[in-house]
């Protein structure tokens, strides 16, 4: 599996040289939730109920967190479902374009500011999309994306059964276009 692991960071990494939209990381966060209860001395808040949390134009759903600040003012957060909710939703757009955008999902997903890490546990899904076109798919049991290096480790979970196929899948959209049916080439063809 590690070869497989590191066969879809290469393969991801040459897929684009776009970041994670850099002003994000200077913006404040918004939490909004339904329950919220928090401990001021220690930092940590724990979230319950239709969560929202924004940073510019990062934006995280989930129906439980938990929610710590180290320090130096850097948020961890611990966000998961339960059977019957919805899956843990993340999404940012891309430096390099309007509608660049990266989103995912998973059962359990821990955002770690600092490290700028997004770690998407148990069905795990990653995908790029482009003006509304998804551009790549990513699937595995967990994905660990780092949004700073654009880097993407695709493992599986240590306490699962070892049966069935386990393995992450990658699908690449094409990014060239078929000269035979480019409108360029049915121009020439006509001429």
């Amino acid at each position: 599996m590690k070869n497989t692991s590191l066969l879809l960071c290469s393969l991801l990494l040459g897929l684009s040289a776009a970041h994670a939209e850099r002003a994000d990381s200077f913006q404040k966060t918004v939490v909004r939730a339904r329950d919220a209860s928090g401990e001021l001395t220690r930092k940590v808040t724990t979230l319950a109920g239709n969560i929202e949390i924004q940073r510019g134009t990062l934006l995280i759903r989930a129906e439980h967190g938990v929610m710590t600040e180290d320090a130096q003012g850097y948020q961890h957060i611990v966000l998961s479902t339960k059977p019957g909710e919805a899956p843990v939703f993340f999404r940012q757009r891309r430096d390099g374009g309007q509608n660049v955008w990266m989103e995912g999902e998973a059962l359990e997903v821990v955002y770690d500011e600092k490290a700028e890490l997004v770690d998407l546990i148990d069905h795990a899904k990653v995908r790029r999309t482009t003006d509304g076109a998804v551009t790549d798919d990513v699937f595995g049991e967990h994905i660990i994306y780092n949004s700073r290096e654009e880097q993407y480790q695709v493992t599986q979970l240590a306490n699962r059964a070892t049966t069935g196929d386990r393995r992450g899948t990658m699908v690449l959209q094409p990014t060239r276009k078929d000269p035979l049916i480019s409108p360029a080439s049915a121009t020439a063809s006509t001429q």
